[in-house]
């Protein structure tokens, strides 16, 4: 009875830190009214108003885009009654504000001096589709090396590649996950001098190769 031929099979594994190109923020307007829901509305679309002024003459601001509205009525406990009682009403204009690298601080200092806050920080990359595959390359090289030491160990020379995936995608599943992340996440608070260090983008990949073992 023939016996199938030898193969290896292995996982390659490859990570890249990337400085990052630009980093968008999240940015909020909240403004409140013991009044009523319009005036509240009326105030955030104010401070909005010259939030967006500000931005625009801003360096290093690509792009700005406060779309999320709410208005909603707002409770405070009366300890004597025991009962909440109305207290006003508070209205939010959320969005995101899209800045080259080296500005972030700056324009953070403007976010803040029109009255806005920022609730976070994503650093990211121009061309995240680049660095995937320069590193996805790395881990096809990865895996290859690491057949190599198994064919080594057994004596047997290494023979052409059977299957190349993606994890979970060859036809004999190794078990494990794919991990390609290419944004980092970090948090400020909206208060006049903020530090923000542009913060590395890790871009990671994993595949999955099959090898024959010549005789």
């Amino acid at each position: 009875m023939t016996q199938p031929p030898a193969v290896v099979r292995v996982r390659g594994e490859a990570t890249a830190d990337h400085g990052p190109d630009r980093a968008t923020l999240a940015v909020h307007v909240r403004e409140a009214s013991p009044d009523s829901r319009s005036a509240a509305l009326s105030r955030a679309s104010g401070v909005t108003a010259h939030l967006r002024s500000a931005l625009d003459g801003a360096e290093g601001v690509r792009r700005v885009v406060l779309s999320r509205v709410s208005v909603h009525e707002q409770w405070s406990w009366d300890p004597g009654a025991g009962t909440n009682q109305r207290a006003g009403w508070e209205a939010t204009v959320g969005g995101t504000v899209e800045v080259d690298v080296g500005a972030v601080p700056e324009v953070a200092e403007v976010v803040a001096a029109a009255g806005a806050g920022i609730g976070g920080v994503s650093w990211e990359l121009d061309d995240p589709a680049a660095a995937r595959r320069a590193v996805r390359r790395a881990a096809v090289d990865a895996a290859r090396e690491a057949a190599t030491d198994l064919a080594d160990a057994v004596g047997r020379p290494l023979g052409p590649l059977r299957e190349l995936a993606d994890p979970g995608l060859s036809s004999v599943v190794l078990g494990g996950a794919e991990t390609m992340a290419a944004m980092a996440r970090g948090s400020v608070g909206g208060g006049p001098a903020l530090d923000l260090d542009p913060q590395a983008v890790t871009v990671s990949a994993v595949v999955e190769a099959t090898y024959a073992l010549e005789d």
